[in-house]
């Protein structure tokens, strides 16, 4: 008898012991289904986060690129203006060899331009996005980028109202030039050509020229040659600004698009 209530209780421990063991397996098995659901969970959003990633950084390398079409556009009428606002001084100040109607009084004269370039993409990334980009060097290239020499060319061509010379030339020109009759300048073709893209506007543009009927009285006017000597000084510093800026814009473009190889071959 004692032997036999031993047998039984042993048989209802062993029960307990597979149950308990049955139990622990099933708590097991659902803490690993949990598991591996967070790991798929969190691979699905750390995906999700790269490829939006990627695609800020492509839109953000699109930008760039498209700002050199305004920025190349800028430095070729900077320079053309350059060229015969040189061409003058020399002529006012008695030293220029070749007649005076070689000079393009016009582009001597020169016109206003405006630099409009792409931000909106950086924009939305400072204000909601930051955070996202993971590589910590990337984003300060493309906050340095943006907060300084993007910022800064805005301001040399758009704001900076003593780097805007044109409208102080002008009055000189009011008293010793006059409009030619019959001949027209037009924008270059070579110009429409380069920068023929539908993101940029290209506008036919087409004035009478200028020419030079007071030589003597623009000679001796030395606040004249002054203005344009601060034009020159002007116009240098914005296309070496320019330039440098094509420059710092492909080694971006390129560091740009390292990231986002790196990112896509993760």
């Amino acid at each position: 008898m004692p032997f036999k209530f031993m047998n039984t209780i042993t048989s209802k421990n062993k029960g307990s012991f597979n149950y308990f063991k049955y139990a622990l397996g099933e708590i097991f098995l659902v803490a690993f289904g949990i598991l591996i659901a967070l790991q798929v969970n969190n691979s699905n959003e750390n995906r999700k986060r790269q490829n939006m990633e990627i695609t800020i950084l492509k839109n953000l390398q699109e930008d760039i690129n498209l700002d050199t079409l305004d920025v190349k556009f800028n430095i070729q009428y900077h320079k053309k203006f350059f060229v015969e606002e040189t061409n003058l001084l020399k002529l006012l100040q008695n030293n220029f060899k070749q007649h005076k109607d070689s000079i393009n009084f016009t582009d001597a004269l020169g016109t206003p331009l405006v630099v409009a370039l792409h931000a909106s993409t950086y924009q939305n990334l400072q204000n909601n996005k930051i955070g996202i980009l993971s590589n910590n060097n990337i984003r300060k290239d493309i906050a340095r980028f943006y907060d300084f020499f993007h910022k800064a060319i805005t301001i040399l061509e758009n704001d900076y109202s003593d780097f805007q010379t044109y409208t102080t030339k002008k009055y000189y020109f009011k008293k010793y030039f006059r409009i030619t009759q019959n001949k027209l300048i037009t924008v270059d073709s070579e110009l429409n050509d380069e920068f023929d893209d539908e993101e940029y506007y290209n506008p036919n543009i087409a004035s009478k020229s200028l020419e030079l009927y007071d030589l003597e009285g623009a000679k001796n006017d030395e606040g004249f040659k002054i203005e344009l000597n601060q034009s020159l000084l002007f116009r240098n510093l914005k296309i070496g600004f320019y330039e440098d800026m094509l420059i710092r814009t492909k080694v971006l473009s390129k560091k740009l698009q390292n990231e986002i190889n790196r990112l896509e071959n993760k």
